[in-house]
């Protein structure tokens, strides 16, 4: 029976030994906090974590959280490569400290920590972002959002949710980065910007039935803004709807005069609405001359602003020659010879204005189709008239065949 007794008394010393023991590292572990220790403080804190006796004790993580939230705030080079990312373990700690914490010993300073590294983190998710590391960045806003819908802290971060939603785009989480992105709006942050971007992300996925459903929600809640105005005529001209794609274009153009593509676009717009009313009424109507001066004034304008776009050049060449051409067939169908002199005459000077233009498209792209096409077509005719054009008309040929 003594033996027993003794082997059991023996037992109750060693655990409480053990149980000492591991509490007694964590008292070290505060101590060498004190004393700047943090490699001989980090190294006491890290098992008790693990260690039965330890791992349930709010101190335990009000430790650690102190110990790596000074890691991540030192200035000693010897101690700041200690742990990759000693914010979010101290971060972790503290979370972990106020779900242990029953008795409330730690929470007020546990509270604290907590809204001061929600404020880190948003310093942490831009350095991240800026980086292009867009998963670190996007756990860093996180963690300022999580710390921000504590009850005892309750605060908004506008620009971690807006900017949580960019790295969601970024990393193709679309889903998530509409949530942060409604976020921002619903807290007035960035609004015009967030729906923008959720509407050119879901565009670019080829969503394109829930870019239109948040197109037509921007176009309501934002009628002026610029890009969405933009957005709008896209999508009216990919389908085809000219006369609606017309009314956002001038909208567009209202608010952007200097916008050589708007311009360029509402000429294509015009030259479009002009071919149909041809093909419609093939002797032409006060329509089409009207369609045909608008798509001449707009891309003449866009030229205007940009001569090195070959879209703009090109086509308000090919509207020239094009105009020419139904003159010349027109002169051609003409018995008079009086009349049909003067009707070729007016259509001479239709291809004269044009060739200029194509002129200058051919020294954009030399080897467009179109262009070669045309400038082959007027080099002849102006070749039996002076020869000097043969040369032009010879390069011409020479790059078709080459």
């Amino acid at each position: 029976m003594t033996i027993k007794k003794t082997s059991l008394i023996t037992a109750a010393l060693l655990v409480s030994v053990a149980v000492f023991g591991q509490k007694a590292k964590r008292t070290s572990a505060n101590n060498y906090l004190q004393y700047g220790e943090l490699d001989n403080a980090k190294e006491a804190i890290d098992p008790c974590i693990t260690n039965e006796t330890t791992m349930l004790e709010a101190k335990t993580y009000f430790f650690r959280g102190q110990i790596y939230q000074a890691i991540y705030e030192t200035k000693e080079e010897k101690y700041k490569s200690l742990d990759p990312n000693p914010l979010q373990v101290a971060f972790e700690s503290f979370l972990k400290c106020e779900e242990l914490d029953d008795k409330k010993f730690h929470t007020e300073m546990t509270l604290k920590y907590l809204d001061v590294q929600g404020k880190q983190f948003v310093n942490e998710g831009i350095t991240r972002y800026n980086a292009k590391d867009y998963a670190g960045a996007l756990a860093a806003f996180e963690n300022t959002l999580k710390a921000c819908a504590i009850p005892e802290i309750k605060r908004t971060d506008s620009l971690a949710i807006y900017y949580a939603g960019a790295c969601a785009e970024q990393l193709g989480d679309l889903a998530k980065a509409e949530k942060h992105y409604r976020d921002a709006m619903a807290a007035n942050y960035k609004a015009e910007a967030a729906i923008v971007r959720m509407q050119n992300m879901y565009a670019a996925a080829g969503n394109d039935e829930k870019s239109l459903a948040i197109l037509k929600e921007g176009r309501k809640l934002y009628p002026n803004n610029q890009s969405l105005i933009t957005n709008e005529v896209n999508v009216y001209l990919k389908s085809d709807q000219h006369a609606e794609a017309m009314k956002s274009l001038e909208l567009a153009i209202a608010g952007e005069p200097g916008n050589a593509s708007l311009h360029f676009a509402l000429g294509f717009v015009n030259d479009r609405l002009a071919a149909k009313e041809i093909e419609a009424n093939p002797k032409g109507n006060d329509a089409y001359t009207a369609y045909l001066a608008a798509a001449e004034k707009s891309y003449s304008k866009s030229v205007e602003l940009d001569g090195s776009n070959f879209d703009a050049v090109y086509n308000l060449g090919a509207l020239y020659f094009n105009q020419a051409v139904k003159l010349n067939e027109a002169a051609n169908l003409i018995d008079d010879t009086k009349k049909y002199e003067v009707a070729k005459k007016a259509a001479d000077v239709v291809f004269d204005k044009a060739l200029p233009i194509l002129e200058k498209a051919y020294a954009i792209t030399p080897d467009d189709k179109g262009v070669l096409v045309s400038l082959k077509q007027l080099y002849y005719r102006k070749m039996v008239e002076d020869a000097s054009f043969k040369s032009k008309y010879d390069e011409i040929i020479a790059r078709m065949k080459g």
